[in-house]
């Protein structure tokens, strides 16, 4: 081109500034895009380290139409994100085979983490808790001796009521048998109150009251139990001799009237609403016990504490018991032709269920009970999970309306009485309740036994249903394990017990005289070792074994972290609002030039 060209040369390093166009005629939309177009253009020219697909993103989020702003901010994630995968799925100009391969990858990494983390959660929700043995063994001394609740089997003394006499009496009465005397109210009473501690077969007549009063029916059963001073023989504990009646307290079980060693008078027991006088024989004059199940001793509490604790094991360390039987009082009518004791081991706490699970003591035999203790203890590490995640209850979660102590068997005698009272509109003698509540009477055997058959048929029914893998499942009744329970689990041997030749040896001619006509035992009860293993429920699987397991593998499959989490909230919350008020800053100031110019 010559030099005196009429069209003057623009400089090769100066933009050529466009010809001047009215904006004011323009819409908003052609305003957007002519201002993206200016801002392109100035990009070719400026000095800066920026490449082009950064300022095109840019721009767009700056300066384009809403979906090319959302397509630019998703890209601008893709580009900055430190999760493993993420920049090649929004990198520009890169062929769909490629994209197609590493959308493929990410997919397959976020299934496989997917499907492992549901396993961990999986275990977190239903395995929490491992049972292990404690870190050192515990010795006996630091657990209280067991309760022992000793129940003959003779429930009706022959001298003071015949029963096999007065229920042949009643079964030929009832069958018309003639010259057969009907029985008289005082011994269709009797009747009616032994036969509720008699065995199942004889419960095929139903003969006696509805109702009665519990008191009547516990003073009954007390006076045609065995005399105390003919069954209870002789007595020692820790090795040193001691009066049987000193050591052992009437109570009252399922079984009847038998007397226990060891266990907290009702009053510490039961709560207000069911100390009622059914249940209290005895007054002692000492202070409240320093134990609990949970926290076990105090440590200012002595060797004579209460409940009593031995100081090692062996049997002179434990308790001895010499116990007899008159054989003129045996009958063989109501519990069959077995004579003889039943001993239940329990925790102090509890209430004795004899019929649930003993140790039978014959005649004649001297029989060596060594005690092995069976503890579960809970870590504090469990507190805060929920009762049906760890499978028990601590003292304070769970509370008994007659209990003041929580264990499952307590619980479960609770739900009986409730559920009894419900079925037959009575309770049996021998169930918790209040002085409002009324007691069955023989009329109603039937009823109160059938209803316990029915609850555990309920109970199973409800428990199959909701059970889940290694959880027991809620029911009605819903008792679980106390956190820290005591099982007292025992090895039993016995050999023949030839107290007549003993007696004949005795030169005491009043004991020789009081012995006569007697079968005798001797029990002995015993810790096996000085010191036993404690089991210990635990965290099996923690918040932070949780939280390190699934960090762990979404750092393996994507490389996610906690960062790469907050990463992607700030882009989704703090960056877009930025990008928004940009926006909107932007197109005031458009729109204000576009006025202006106009």
């Amino acid at each position: 081109m010559s030099s005196d060209s009429t069209q003057p040369q623009t400089p090769f390093n100066e933009l050529a500034v466009p010809p001047k166009v009215n904006l004011g005629t323009l819409t908003t939309s052609n305003q957007w895009k002519r201002a993206a177009l200016m801002a392109k253009s100035a990009s070719a020219c400026r000095d800066s380290d920026e490449s082009d697909d950064e300022v095109d993103t840019k721009q767009q989020i700056k300066y384009g139409s809403g979906f090319q702003a959302a397509k630019a901010i998703i890209h601008e994630y893709c580009d900055y994100s430190t999760i493993h995968g993420i920049r090649y799925l929004g990198e520009k100009k890169r062929p769909w085979l490629e994209r197609l391969f590493w959308v493929s990858v990410f997919l397959l990494s976020i299934c496989t983490c997917f499907k492992l983390t549901l396993n961990i959660w999986d275990k977190w929700t239903n395995n929490p808790v491992i049972v292990s043995f404690a870190e050192k063994s515990t010795p006996v001394w630091q657990i209280p001796f067991p309760a022992v609740t000793v129940c003959a089997e003779t429930k009706s003394r022959q001298r003071a009521f015949n029963f096999t006499d007065i229920y042949w009496q009643l079964r030929d009465h009832m069958n018309n048998v003639s010259g057969v005397a009907p029985l008289t109210e005082k011994q269709k009473a009797t009747y009616g109150t032994v036969t509720q501690v008699c065995d199942a077969p004889l419960h095929d007549i139903e003969y006696g009251f509805k109702t009665r009063k519990g008191i009547e029916i516990i003073d009954t059963l007390s006076e045609l139990a065995p005399l105390f001073e003919e069954t209870y023989l002789d007595c020692k504990w820790r090795n040193a001799p001691v009066k049987c009646k000193d050591i052992f307290h009437k109570y009252v079980t399922e079984d009847g009237v038998c007397y226990s060693f060891n266990s907290l008078n009702p009053a510490e027991i039961f709560r207000a609403e069911g100390i009622i006088p059914d249940f209290i024989f005895r007054e002692e004059n000492r202070v409240a016990t320093q134990w609990s199940v949970e926290k076990g001793y105090s440590p200012t509490a002595d060797t004579e504490t209460y409940p009593n604790r031995v100081l090692g094991p062996g049997a002179k360390a434990g308790l001895y018991l010499f116990m007899g039987g008159m054989e003129l009082d045996f009958d063989d009518m109501c519990r069959g032709p077995v004579q003889g004791f039943k001993i239940l081991l329990h925790t102090p706490g509890e209430v004795a269920q004899v019929t649930r699970q003993y140790f039978r003591i014959p005649f004649d035999q001297e029989v060596l009970i060594s005690v092995r203790p069976k503890i579960i203890t809970t870590s504090d590490g469990l507190k805060h999970y929920e009762p049906h995640r760890r499978q028990c209850y601590f003292q304070e979660e769970r509370d008994l309306r007659y209990f003041n102590i929580y264990s499952q068997t307590n619980c479960e005698l609770e739900c009986l009485a409730n559920f009894t009272l419900t079925k037959c509109g009575c309770v049996k003698f021998s169930m918790p309740r209040n002085m409002n509540m009324p007691v069955c009477g023989a009329g109603n055997l039937k009823c109160y036994n059938d209803a316990e058959d029915e609850l555990l048929l309920k109970e199973f029914e409800q428990g199959m249903a909701t059970e889940g893998e290694n959880i027991r499942g809620q029911t009605d009744c819903n008792c679980l394990p106390s956190c820290t329970s005591i099982a007292y689990e025992a090895e039993i041997s016995q050999a023949d017990f030839d107290y007549k030749t003993v007696a004949s040896k005795d030169k005491s001619d009043g004991d020789q005289k009081r012995r006569e006509g007697m079968k005798m035992s001797r029990v002995s009860i015993f810790f096996k070792e000085a010191q036993f293993l404690t089991s210990r429920r635990s965290e099996l699987y923690g918040t932070t074994d949780f939280l390190a397991n699934c960090g762990g593998l979404l750092g393996l499959f994507m490389g996610v972290s906690t960062l790469s989490i907050v990463e992607l909230v700030y882009f989704c919350t703090v960056r877009l609002i930025s990008n928004l008020r940009m926006r909107r800053k932007t197109r005031k100031e458009l729109i204000l030039a576009a006025s202006k110019e106009a």
